[in-house]
């Protein structure tokens, strides 16, 4: 009899973590659905749809900032769900949509839905966690990339075929996800997971929140650079190469599949007991060099270009789980909740500002200051977080918020 509860405890808490990566895996789904399905659109409808990646961006900013107010207030479980649900739809959408204005609210409804499950799912790893956030967080950013690389595969196939609506297929993948989640909630009533976080008041969350402005900094950075790699996954090389439309999906495979490398890499090597802060910076600096090369070569030598671009994305990619972690670590699990929110706030207006402004100076994503700003950029993000660690370390390295 005694030994029971704990039995139905580790099944349930099994069951959880299931749930949160089959979370993680339909945001790798999201992620790719929209850059790769785009040309195929564009041919499908006789439309520009070049907008769907920052009103992407815009629905994942809307996402994270209603999540705030629903951590607080309701189960995280229910956040994931409720946030798996509406990418369900917007790949429903996006692949039945037969004007440019329908697959565009399709791309605003995936941001939304992508943005609730990326806070929420950070929430939760931060509490499935036995140490710190990092590596939980690595391993989770890794099954996004995996999943992310497989779709455009699958999306390349109906593309062909000539046949967008069967790419509706892909909705399986956050639907199963809120039947993971909701048989996980009906077997375990009560558990901390499925009760909102506690309200705290503000001034406190003001207290922690300031000093973790350094990584509030980072991750616009971070993520507007990613951003330029992946939004433009299919068009470098397309552009660079002169290659057929046809196949600019399997740019997007490739993309997220050095990504999937280099986050199960860096996996590794936390569990090998190597620093975050030492891989965050030696995969930065090395990333934003290689951006540079890219950047002189892509004129003359666009092969070298892309494989520089190849090696930087396998740097970069351990980079956003890293960022996040160390500053969730830095706070107790009642704040985490708030400070998520505004922290992957943060990183959705860097994907919005960070393209755009590159257009603007450069007007073609192969330009080579497409790929000097973007390693400039790149290399503030270990400056930034080597400060806020800095910072730490003159608190005795004691948690900024503790009390109860």
């Amino acid at each position: 009899m005694s030994g029971s509860p704990p039995a139905r405890t580790s099944r349930t808490g099994s069951s959880a973590r299931i749930g949160l990566f089959a979370a993680f895996a339909s945001l790798g789904v999201t992620a790719s659905f929209v850059p790769a399905v785009l040309p195929a659109a564009e041919r499908a409808m006789s439309a520009d749809l070049s907008a769907a990646v920052p009103v992407l961006f815009a629905g994942l900013l809307v996402g994270v900032l209603l999540s705030g107010p629903l951590l607080v207030r309701r189960p995280t479980r229910l956040t994931l769900i409720l946030g798996s649900g509406l990418q369900a739809l917007a790949i429903v959408v996006g692949a039945w949509a037969g004007s440019a204005p329908v697959f565009l609210a399709a791309a605003a409804l995936a941001g939304l839905g992508f943005g609730l499950v990326e806070a929420a799912g950070s929430v939760a790893a931060k509490a499935a966690s036995t140490g710190s956030a990092t590596g939980m967080l690595s391993a989770l950013m890794g099954t996004v990339a995996v999943c992310a690389a497989l779709t455009p595969l699958v999306i390349a196939a109906g593309a062909g075929t000539g046949m967008l609506p069967v790419l509706s297929i892909l909705c399986v993948v956050p639907l199963t996800t809120v039947v993971l989640l909701l048989g996980s909630g009906a077997a375990r009533p009560g558990s901390a997971p499925s009760t909102p976080l506690p309200p705290s008041t503000p001034s406190r969350n003001l207290r922690a929140l300031v000093p973790l402005l350094p990584f509030a900094l980072a991750l616009p950075l971070y993520v507007g650079v990613e951003t330029v790699l992946s939004g433009w996954s299919a068009v470098i090389p397309e552009r660079a190469l002169t290659l057929d439309p046809s196949a600019a999906a399997l740019g997007t495979t490739a993309f997220w599949g050095l990504m999937a490398v280099g986050r199960f890499g860096a996996a590794a090597l936390r569990r090998r007991d190597v620093r975050p802060l030492v891989i965050l910076a030696t995969g930065t600096l090395g990333a934003a060099a290689l951006m540079a090369a890219a950047g002189l070569l892509i004129g003359s030598s666009p092969v070298w270009a892309l494989a520089a671009l190849a090696a930087s994305v396998v740097l970069l990619a351990p980079s956003y789980g890293l960022i996040l972690g160390l500053a969730l670590d830095r706070l107790d699990p009642a704040r985490s909740a708030a400070a998520t929110g505004a922290l992957v706030a943060c990183g959705a207006v860097g994907g919005t500002f960070v393209p755009t402004l590159i257009l603007l100076i450069g007007r073609d994503p192969v330009a080579s200051v497409t790929f000097v700003v973007s390693a400039a950029l790149c290399a503030l993000v270990p400056m930034l977080v080597a400060l806020a660690q800095h910072e730490r370390r003159g608190t005795d390295e004691r948690p900024l918020v503790t009390e109860p």
